[in-house]
């Protein structure tokens, strides 16, 4: 195989991946493969991510695996070295992540870990105390958009900045088409008529059947309809239009959004040293503005996805101009602020007792 770059190759290379678990790991089950693959991406030491993490905190890259292993139902995947051995599957597969063909594009490991998700009811639905929504939400749009909204806090800590930053940027990270795609397949693939719900996989089919079908390599009607079905999984009425509950559902996902910000800044800056002292409180200041910045972005391109299909859902001007700030209201980005190592010590702490789990 190779590197992925167009939607059809991108299918075809999980499908050989598939072939190889199902025939050297035994796994039948694509509930089983789809969190294995997954692993590939997110969640495990041989991640894609956990080696761009390490290098910046290795501290702060086992909290992000704890935190996957967490929003994904506790169960670490299969390494599928051994299954992959004397192939190049594992690097074109890292190598694969963000895929852009013609203009559209998507990003496979968002897809990967919302469907993984998916399988489990309680990720599904139940909220994570602080963390801004359930399992599902976080490993797809909520993480994605939440650490964007604290990014452009950090941001602002030194210069005024726009939010387009968050959604278009040079290192393909937020809210970037790829991911916003990725997020959007991460709650439509495989789910029949139920977007968000639990994965559906015809007999003797998988992953790859399941994404073959939801891009637009031969009907395009799942395509198509996508945005519109993204939004109503978060909450949107959807016509022809667009949305039309925007101003409600940028409530909604602004406050969801803050609190992610929060947990995120805390959890992978304070960690590795980059927000330190009096910075933390002034990111924090920011965070509550440019949440609602984000998700007012956010919402305006679904809804403008939905009125133009099969548009890419990818943030286009005009913006929300700059928040004011308020007084920072986290508790944990004010201890922060005033004592950074009592905030280390309690997230390696965590990292220590659930070391066993790495």
């Amino acid at each position: 195989m190779a590197k992925a770059t167009s939607f059809g190759a991108v299918v075809a290379l999980i499908r050989a991946a598939e072939d190889l678990l199902i025939k050297k790991a035994g796994q039948t089950s694509p509930l089983d493969r789809v969190s294995t693959l997954r692993g590939v991406y997110y969640g495990t030491l041989w991640s894609l991510d956990y080696k761009v993490e390490s290098v910046r905190s290795t501290g702060g890259a086992h909290i992000r695996n704890l935190g996957f292993l967490t929003y994904t139902g506790g169960t670490i995947p299969a390494d599928p070295r051994p299954a992959f051995a004397g192939t190049s599957i594992m690097a074109d597969l890292q190598a694969s992540q963000s895929i852009r063909d013609r203009g559209r594009g998507i990003d496979i490991g968002h897809m990967l870990i919302g469907l993984e998700t998916r399988s489990s009811q309680v990720l599904r639905t139940q909220n994570f105390t602080g963390q801004g929504g359930t399992g599902l939400e976080i490993v797809t749009w909520l993480g994605d958009l939440g650490g964007g909204a604290a990014n452009l806090a950090k941001r602002r800590i030194l210069r005024p900045t726009s939010v387009e930053v968050i959604f278009h940027n040079r290192t393909s990270d937020y809210g970037v088409m790829d991911n916003l795609e990725g997020d959007a397949a991460g709650y439509l693939v495989a789910c029949g008529t139920t977007p968000g719900g639990a994965p559906q996989y015809p007999p003797g089919k998988g992953i790859a059947d399941a994404l073959a079908s939801y891009l637009p390599l031969g009907s395009k009607a799942e395509w198509a309809q996508r945005a519109g079905r993204f939004a109503g999984a978060l909450g949107g009425t959807v016509s022809s239009a667009g949305i039309v509950n925007k101003a409600a559902l940028i409530d909604k996902l602004a406050d969801k959004l803050y609190e992610f910000a929060v947990w995120y800044a805390a959890t992978r800056w304070v960690t590795s040293g980059e927000l330190l002292g009096p910075a933390a409180d002034k990111a924090c200041q920011h965070m509550k503005g440019t949440a609602r910045e984000v998700a007012t972005a956010f919402v305006t391109t679904l809804s403008s996805a939905i009125a133009r299909p099969p548009t890419p859902i990818d943030a286009t001007g005009p913006y929300p101009g700059q928040s004011a700030t308020g007084p920072c209201a986290s508790s944990m980005l004010k201890a922060a602020s005033t004592d950074v190592g009592a905030v280390r010590k309690q997230l390696d702490q965590w990292v220590k007792e659930l070391g066993h789990l790495f």
